[in-house]
């Protein structure tokens, strides 16, 4: 990890390499858009598994990485948790990455 530019904040490395791992798995992907896309506002890992023709367990699964990310949140109606998008937790990844990203671009100005 770039250390010297992410001010030597192992807390903000580990946050970043967690994100990044959540968000190396298509099924992940395909679920943030589809959230995204304003269809749906919140899921469930039944209406997960449905939707995108995976078992029960691996939309749990897939759901329980986002959340641990804290990308998205539960919260429990009934019988069901349903998630959503995590707004205050996305701000601050949002800035981790364009933080990131700006510091490599800068790099990329410098060799021209």
């Amino acid at each position: 990890m770039l250390e010297s530019d992410l001010g030597h904040d192992p807390e903000v490395q580990e946050e970043l390499e967690e994100l990044f791992k959540a968000l190396a798995n298509v099924n992940r992907l395909i679920l943030i858009s589809w959230l995204a896309s304003g269809e749906i506002e919140r899921v469930s890992v039944t209406e997960m598994a449905n939707i995108m023709g995976l078992t029960q367990p691996a939309a749990s699964q897939h759901l329980k990485v986002l959340k641990t990310v804290k990308i998205l949140h539960a919260e429990k109606e009934g019988n069901y948790i349903y998630y959503t998008f995590n707004k205050r937790a996305l701000l601050k990844h949002k800035k981790n990455i364009d933080f990131l990203f700006s510091c490599a671009l800068a790099k990329c100005d410098q060799l021209k």
